[in-house]
C-alpha cells in the first residue's frame, strides 16, 4: 500500500468524525501549551537576565561581610547578629586592594538606608536607593553619564551636595525641564544635580533606573548608619573591584583574599569574617531555581500528556470495534497485516500531532499575553517547537501501537462477520 494512500484513509477516517477527534487531542493540546508557556517565559527571563549581566558584571569582584548566596530569605535571628559582630570593611582595605597587581579599578560605595523619598519644589518621589560612591563607580557599574558630568575626587574629599540621579527621577521631578544645576531635598539636606546617567529599564518589576547617587565621604556626614535591629549589619562600606584584563578571576580573588587576611589578621585555620561575591554567584542560585521550576512544569505537563495519550488510547480502541468490518473487507481484498497496524498508527500520530500544533499556538498565544501584561518577557526558542511537536508525534505513537496490532491481528472471516 502506498504511503499517499494509507496517509490519506488515516485523515479521511478522522475527518468523518471532527468532534471526537477534537476532544480527544485536550490532554495533548493542554501539555504541550503548558509545556510551552513555561520553556517561553523560563527562557526569555534567562535571556534577559544573561544580558543584563553580560554587558557588566563579569569582571567585577563585590567584597562585602557576608555572601549572597546565605542571606537569601534571612532577616533576623542569630544570623544578622553574627554579621553585625564582624569586623567592617574600611577605605584603607580599597586603597590596598586598587594596588594589587591583578585589579584594575576599585570603587567604594556606601548605601543611605535611613530616607526613602526626595522632594524637588513640591513634587516628591520614593526611590529605590541612595548610595554614596567614589567616582570610579560609574565606569565600574557600566553606566553612563548622558547629561552633566561625573564626580571628581574634589566633590568627595570637600564633601559637596551634589548628586548624579537615574533618568526615571529625572522624568518623575523635573518632567520637561533641564535637571543639571537644579536643587533637590534628600532628607534635611539640599543637594545640586550635576550628572543624568542612561537608561536601564525594569528587571522583573524592579525599576533599574529609580536611584540616586552621592559622593561617598557626604553620605557619611550628612546620613548615620542605620543603629536598630539586624539593619546595623549593613553599616559596613561595599567594596567593588574590577579585574584587568589577562587575568583569571580565581586568581584575582585568591589574592583579595590573601590580602584581607592578612589585613584582618585571621589565622590560617579561622574562618573568614568577609566575602568576595561575584555575578556568577546569583546565576548560579537562578539557574537552579528556574531548573527546577522547569522540572517540576515538565513533570505537570508529562502528566497531562499521560491522560491525553491513554484518551487517544481509549477512542482507538472504540474505533478499532467500530470498524472491525471495515478492516474485515480490508484484509479481504488484499490488504496485510502491517497495513492496517500502519493505518491506525498513523491516525494515532495524526490525532496527537494535531494536538501538539494546537498546544504550541496556544502556549505561544499565551507566552505572549504574559508578556504583555506582566513584567516577565518571554521568548520561544526554535528548539521548543521541534520539542513540541516531537513529543506529540512520540505520544501518538506510543499509546497508538496497542490499538493499531489489536486491528492487524483481527481475523479477517471473523471481522466480515462481525455485527
Amino acid at each position: 500500500m502506498k504511503v499517499v494512500d494509507l496517509l490519506y484513509i488515516s485523515f479521511h477516517s478522522l475527518k468523518i468524525h471532527k468532534l471526537r477527534t477534537a476532544l480527544t487531542t485536550l490532554g495533548i493540546v493542554i501539555g504541550i501549551a503548558t509545556v510551552i508557556t513555561m520553556v517561553a517565559i523560563i527562557e526569555g527571563v534567562n535571556k534577559f537576565v544573561y544580558d543584563v549581566f553580560g554587558r557588566v558584571g563579569s569582571d567585577l569582584i563585590y567584597i562585602q561581610k557576608w555572601k549572597w548566596a546565605l542571606v537569601m530569605g534571612k532577616r533576623g535571628g542569630n544570623f544578622w547578629r553574627e554579621i553585625e559582630k564582624r569586623k567592617n570593611l574600611e577605605f584603607s582595605d580599597a586603597e590596598a586592594i586598587k594596588n594589587l597587581k591583578s585589579i584594575k579599578e576599585v570603587s567604594v560605595t556606601y548605601p543611605v538606608f535611613n530616607v526613602e523619598e526626595i522632594r524637588y519644589r513640591d513634587k516628591v518621589l520614593s526611590v529605590n536607593s541612595i548610595e554614596g560612591v567614589t567616582p570610579e563607580y560609574i565606569s565600574i557599574s557600566g553606566r553612563v553619564i548622558l547629561k552633566g558630568r561625573n564626580f571628581t575626587d574634589a566633590d568627595n574629599e570637600f564633601n559637596r551636595r551634589v548628586c548624579i540621579i537615574g533618568p526615571f527621577v529625572e522624568e518623575n521631578l523635573f518632567e520637561k525641564e533641564d535637571a543639571i544645576g537644579k536643587e533637590i531635598i534628600i532628607g534635611n539636606y539640599r543637594f545640586t544635580v550635576i550628572g543624568v546617567t542612561d537608561k536601564k529599564g525594569e528587571f522583573l518589576g524592579q525599576n533599574m533606573d529609580n536611584f540616586i547617587l552621592i559622593p561617598f565621604n557626604t553620605s557619611f556626614l550628612y546620613f548615620k548608619p542605620p543603629s536598630w535591629g539586624w539593619m546595623k549589619a549593613f553599616q559596613s562600606l561595599r567594596i567593588v573591584a574590577k579585574v584587568k584584563e589577562g587575568y583569571k578571576m580565581e586568581d584575582a580573588m585568591e589574592e583579595i583574599r590573601f590580602l584581607l587576611r592578612q589585613r584582618r589578621n585571621i589565622f590560617f585555620n579561622e574562618e573568614e569574617d568577609f566575602a568576595l561575591n561575584t555575578q556568577e554567584m546569583i546565576l548560579s542560585v537562578y539557574r537552579n531555581l528556574t531548573m527546577g521550576i522547569f522540572f517540576a512544569m515538565i513533570g505537570i505537563a508529562s502528566l497531562a500528556l499521560i491522560v491525553g495519550g491513554i484518551g487517544i488510547m481509549n477512542i482507538m480502541l472504540v474505533s478499532v470495534t467500530e470498524r472491525t468490518k471495515e478492516i474485515g473487507i480490508r484484509m479481504a481484498v488484499g490488504a496485510k497485516r502491517r497495513d492496517i497496524l500502519f493505518q491506525f498508527i498513523a491516525e494515532s500520530i495524526f490525532i496527537t500531532l494535531f494536538g501538539g500544533i494546537l498546544g504550541l499556538l496556544l502556549g505561544i498565544g499565551l507566552a505572549k499575553i504574559v508578556d504583555i501584561l506582566t513584567p516577565l518577557p518571554s521568548y520561544i526558542p526554535l528548539w521548543s517547537i521541534f520539542v513540541a511537536i516531537g513529543f506529540s508525534s512520540i505520544t501518538g505513537l506510543f499509546f497508538g501501537i496497542y490499538p493499531a496490532t489489536r486491528a492487524s491481528k483481527l481475523n479477517p472471516i471473523e471481522a466480515l462477520r462481525y455485527e
